[in-house]
């Protein structure tokens, strides 16, 4: 056992051979045996100490999670991450109904009716569109400052979407309903005051992949807090336990989207680009994004490691 574990401490199990794994395996066996053995008739004894730390030893080597690099990030993105989405796709849909729905209805509220304006749309952003402007416009010498402001605010808005999920969801119901009010009733103001396509041009080249990016950080809160309400056959500990390592993997997911729209909003945002490739290259981002989380990872015929219902990728492997 010490002569296979010093081995595989070296440079991983890649090390060992079939033989070797397989006799590491079963000496792990006996060797707890006696360590049982051993801490029941002679507790104090060196060697019980001693036999103990080397199950230690073998334990670590054997159970730990496989070692990082970029070809195991790569894999994720790549396999774990689209399966993922896959995998919550009805978490997803409801939590882009609670952000959209209330969006169109804050829209419809803001373009007909001043009450609804007043009330829902902040007194500083009526003045700008009362005088035919927005307050979209970004000088070219900040703006790559202003694409790392704007990428760390966007994570703060889907972390409250995904954290709010430790409330049974109610906090990521809140967040969404929250943000898709204001969303719509301020696209519902610029529309009434006749500045709708200012706006449509700052925001139509990253609003689709960003918006996308808070629905899946939403999915992830309903996905953390479903459990609370129906545990299914665990403990509700174990049910968020089991349901957080998943909700995980949806969040990490959106950081590289996030990061493009950021990069996006502050830099081709508030450029002078024509308006028709702003409003081209946001559905076309949006368009990369989908056949990512739909496409990627997926494999012809039966899937090779059949999942219990619940269960998914995990970084690339069996979680």
């Amino acid at each position: 056992m010490e002569a296979l574990l010093a081995r595989a401490e070296g440079s991983g199990l890649r090390r060992l051979s079939a033989d070797e794994l397989d006799a590491l395996g079963r000496g792990y066996r006996r060797l707890v045996s006696d360590v049982a053995l051993a801490q029941r008739d002679f507790p104090n004894d060196q060697l019980t100490a001693w036999l103990n730390a080397l199950a230690a030893r073998a334990h670590l080597s054997l159970y730990q999670a496989p070692g990082g690099g970029w070809r195991r990030l790569a894999r994720f993105f790549l396999v774990g991450f689209p399966q993922r989405f896959r995998d919550g796709w009805r978490y997803v849909a409801v939590a882009a109904a609670l952000l959209l729905l209330p969006a169109a209805a804050g829209y419809g509220a803001a373009l007909t009716s001043e009450a609804a304006r007043v009330a829902l749309v902040p007194v500083e952003m009526r003045a700008v569109m009362e005088r035919g402007e927005t307050w979209t416009t970004i000088e070219q010498t900040v703006r790559p400052a202003m694409g790392v402001v704007l990428f760390t605010h966007n994570i703060g808005v889907s972390f409250f979407a995904f954290a709010g999920g430790i409330w049974a969801g109610l906090g990521t119901v809140y967040t969404l309903l929250l943000n898709g009010i204001f969303l719509g009733a301020t696209l519902g103001a610029a529309a009434h005051y006749g500045v709708g396509h200012l706006l449509a041009d700052f925001i139509s080249a990253h609003g689709y992949i960003e918006l996308s990016c808070i629905v899946l950080a939403g999915a992830a809160g309903l996905m953390l807090g479903y459990p609370l309400l129906r545990p299914g056959p665990y403990r509700r500990r174990d049910a968020m336990t089991r349901a957080g390592r998943r909700s995980i993997e949806l969040v990490v997911g959106t950081m590289p989207v996030f990061v493009v729209a950021g990069i996006v909003e502050g830099n081709v945002s508030p450029s002078h680009l024509p308006t028709e490739v702003k409003l081209t290259l946001g559905p076309l981002l949006w368009l990369g994004l989908l056949c990512w989380v739909l496409l990627a990872g997926r494999t012809r015929g039966p899937h090779p490691n059949p999942l219990p219902a619940g269960e998914g990728v995990r970084f690339g492997r069996v979680a």
